[in-house]
């Protein structure tokens, strides 16, 4: 019996890291004003980068007050909302990754002066 083997080859790519670069700032809520969140990015110019966005953990999904620009931030039009976007305050995420690495950084969008504007609404 003639056993035939086919050589096994395994290639190992050499693939820069997905960095976060400029990672998006904590914002400070200002009543209708509408806010961009940037997550500046480097990855290896082989592979293609995946971005994705969370608002406390859960997607974003592109719509009329959220949605990802053309140059991966996130635009938060506040101006379209409600109250001034008072409930859009939490964690913002930026998630990135080529297929080989992943990176994460995340800001937030808080409301100075909590405590004295919810005393308005009681």
């Amino acid at each position: 019996m003639i056993s035939c083997h086919k050589p096994v080859v395994t290639v190992c790519l050499a693939v820069d890291p997905t960095v976060i670069t400029k990672p998006p700032v904590d914002v400070e809520l200002v009543l209708y004003a509408d806010i961009v969140f940037t997550c500046g990015t480097k990855t290896d110019p082989s592979t293609p980068l995946t971005r994705q966005w969370f608002y406390d953990n859960q997607p974003v999904a592109n719509d009329d007050v959220m949605f990802v620009a053309k140059n991966g931030s996130l635009v938060v039009r506040l101006s379209q909302v409600d109250h001034g976007g008072i409930h859009l305050t939490g964690t913002y995420l930026c998630h990135v990754t080529n297929g080989y690495s992943a990176a994460d950084a995340s800001a937030r969008l808080l409301l100075h002066g909590a405590e004295r504007t919810c005393k308005l609404y009681d």
